[in-house]
């Protein structure tokens, strides 16, 4: 699990990974956050560990079941909603329920760093041509698919 402090040694990670000093981002994380795990709260705390404000975008209820079926959220929004704004790494909460509104949030977030999970190297990536990308390896192969399996 990562336990990043924002010393020396993270100020020379982030440069050896091409990462703006940490005054100056704004840093972009995305999902559904259907159900949230040890994994998502690692991911947050990474990507706020890089920057000095964090805005997660997630999707609507509707935006959810059209990308993952009709038996899914299993959280409704307005909970994920609460549960994403209690968390302490994330700074703002925004919703999107299409690929035109993520994008138009993402780009008034005034973030210029995106962090994603690892699984989607070598994948067409939102955000990619006008943010840079930083991938969070996975914590304990945690992921909600595996835990709802």
């Amino acid at each position: 699990m990562y336990k990043g402090k924002n010393g020396i040694a993270d100020r020379v990670i982030r440069e050896m990974e091409g990462i703006p000093e940490i005054s100056q981002v704004t840093i972009w994380v995305n999902g559904s956050f259907d159900v949230l795990h040890a994994g998502h709260i690692e991911l947050f705390k990474y990507a706020r560990s890089v920057g000095s404000r964090l805005v997660v975008g997630t999707d609507t209820d509707e935006r959810i079941r059209e990308l993952k079926g009709p038996t899914r959220p299993i959280n409704k929004q307005k909970h994920r909603l609460t549960m994403l704004n209690a968390i302490k790494y994330i700074d703002k909460v925004v919703t999107f329920d299409s690929l035109e509104e993520q994008i138009r949030c993402m780009k008034e977030s005034g973030a210029k760093t995106l962090v994603i999970g690892s699984d989607y190297k070598g994948k067409s990536i939102v955000g990619e041509d006008f943010m840079s990308v930083v991938f969070f390896e996975r914590v304990d192969e945690l992921s909600t698919t595996s835990i709802i399996s």
